[in-house]
């Protein structure tokens, strides 16, 4: 995709970005690209602005979303301006695979959003796992230009190799000591293919995640200490291969030592849910596999 066609939208943030707004737009704009932007004018403004952004949306191949510290809540649209334009460009992009997401929070500014709804926002976008969206913290916007030049200049994702496998396990990182010793065992019974979440690493999760399920027998997601990550990434995943069309089940196994993890309850079609303690789950994990297996006939 050559520059002179690259097309982008960016995004109005929160009043504590105003600055960065401008900088970055004229950024884009001496990279070569085609900047489209909407602001809010006047006390009806929302509707007219949801119109337009769809419009534009259709001729953009990817937006930026600056994230400030400041949740700037709009009643109307019941959340966040900067939310609500994530969210509309995230689902435009499932029907896109060539759009782009691009999400910055400039690196100078604290960690974390110092508003609470936020914060939970900041969070929720960087353990997405959708190869859609990609979370820059650049200090520069020439930096943060450059990037989107470069991943959008991008014609051929690299292919993604996955191996036949009966059990894929998946887990955060931080419940490593934990997985491994699962995988250890399991080994001794079944192949088993695994991948372990780090939010710096560079896989597209979203096409590897997909492709490994496809050539495994049980999918499995394993958690201790990464409730609240598992949990939002069960349904990202179960998502992903088909929601409830899908001919895959998902084995969604936690640990009982964290009392937390008592209270979780996913379980929509194809998700089977345990919680339980740490020396069943290979057990549990062995038993699922082989009901889906006698089921099979594999």
């Amino acid at each position: 995709m050559s520059e002179q066609h690259l097309n982008i939208y960016l995004a109005k943030p929160d009043r504590t970005l105003d600055y960065e707004y401008k900088r970055i737009n004229k950024v884009l704009i001496r990279a070569g690209l085609k900047v489209y932007t909407l602001h809010q004018e006047g006390e009806s403004y929302i509707q007219t602005f949801v119109e337009e952004f769809n419009k534009i949306l259709h001729y953009c191949q990817s937006s930026i979303h600056l994230i400030g510290d400041e949740y700037d809540y709009v009643p109307e649209l019941k959340m966040s301006f900067t939310e609500f334009q994530i969210n509309r460009a995230l689902e435009y992009s499932k029907d896109k695979p060539f759009f782009r997401v691009f999400v910055w929070r400039p690196g100078y500014l604290d960690a974390v959003p110092k508003s609470q709804e936020q914060k939970n926002l900041w969070f929720s976008l960087r353990n997405k796992i959708s190869s859609n969206i990609i979370v820059l913290t650049h200090d520069n916007p020439i930096l943060v230009a450059e990037d989107i030049r470069t991943v959008m200049n991008v014609e051929e994702m690299k292919k993604i190799e996955t191996q036949k496998t009966e059990i894929y396990l998946m887990y955060n990182e931080i419940d490593e000591p934990y997985a491994m010793q699962i995988i250890d065992l399991l080994q001794d019974v079944a192949k088993v293919t695994y991948t372990e979440i780090s939010l710096n690493s560079d896989l597209e999760y979203e096409q590897y995640i997909v492709e490994q399920i496809k050539d495994s027998v049980l999918p499995v997601i394993y958690f201790r200490k990464a409730s609240s990550w598992a949990t939002f990434f069960i349904q990202q995943v179960w998502r992903l291969i088909g929601g409830a069309s899908s001919d895959k089940t998902i084995l969604f196994i936690g640990d009982d030592e964290v009392s937390e993890n008592l209270d979780i309850k996913f379980e929509p079609t194809n998700v089977q849910t345990i919680i339980t303690s740490f020396d069943i789950v290979p057990l549990e994990i062995k038993v699922q596999l082989d009901k889906i297996k006698e089921k099979e006939q594999i």
